[in-house]
């Protein structure tokens, strides 16, 4: 399977950019990943202006290698959902698409699962490529009785998600992750508020990866029930 895709012509430089994707499944059940992303239309842009924007001068990513079985079954679960189509023309606004299938090349007729298919490739080449580190959210739990480190760990090039509860590892399912994502990040963070060094009185506390520690409470509002439903 060949993909193509390329953000609108109203998303400026430099969040602009275009993916490419190659996937071929090997005789062992793997998938080989040809992975590039380009950033686009940054020649008009200083250097400082890039930076402002949270990124840096040399953002494109080329990476190549293998996926596992787990991998595997996701994409073939893509590829039997896929459905092509013609498009002569794009509207402004649209994203462009080419897929390139079982012989058949054309425009995917639904575009937002494949759109986090790409997004969930592309953090999987970024921690293959050592750019970034597998996602890492802890959560501490402190009284008087007792003191809890939970390490809630997700691997997008393993396709695998775990927690540890002071030094216990639990896997759970893949699926799962996203549901616990979308209820850490509903909370409302408040960076300026939170603390540098490792909690010590009781509370409970939240680190998503900045070096920062937020009480629930006070840096980090929340629903509380949205945290404490995954700490056992």
């Amino acid at each position: 399977m060949h993909i193509q895709f390329q953000t609108s012509d109203l998303v400026p430089p430099p969040y602009a950019y275009a993916v490419e994707i190659h996937l071929e499944k090997k005789e062992n059940g793997e998938q080989h990943l040809d992975f590039e992303l380009s950033y686009l239309d940054r020649d008009g842009l200083s250097t400082d202006e890039i930076y402002d924007e949270g990124f840096s001068e040399d953002d494109d990513l080329k990476w190549s290698g293998d996926l596992n079985e787990d991998w595997s079954e996701y994409i073939e679960s893509i590829k039997s959902d896929l459905h092509l189509i013609k498009k002569s023309e794009l509207r402004s606004g649209d994203n462009f698409w080419q897929i390139t299938y079982n012989k058949r090349t054309g425009y995917p007729d639904e575009t937002e699962h494949l759109s986090i298919f790409i997004q969930e490739l592309q953090q999987a080449a970024f921690e293959a490529a050592e750019r970034e580190s597998p996602l890492l959210i802890r959560v501490l739990r402190i009284s008087n009785e007792e003191r809890k480190d939970y390490s809630f760990e997700a691997s997008f090039k393993e396709r695998s998600y775990s927690e540890t509860l002071n030094g216990q590892k639990k896997s759970h399912p893949w699926d799962d992750l996203n549901i616990f994502l979308k209820d850490v990040f509903s909370g409302d963070f408040r960076p300026e508020q939170a603390s540098k060094k490792a909690p010590r009185k009781s509370g409970l506390y939240l680190s998503i990866g900045d070096e920062l520690w937020y009480e629930l409470g006070k840096s980090y509002l929340i629903q509380p029930s949205k945290i404490q439903q995954y700490l056992s």
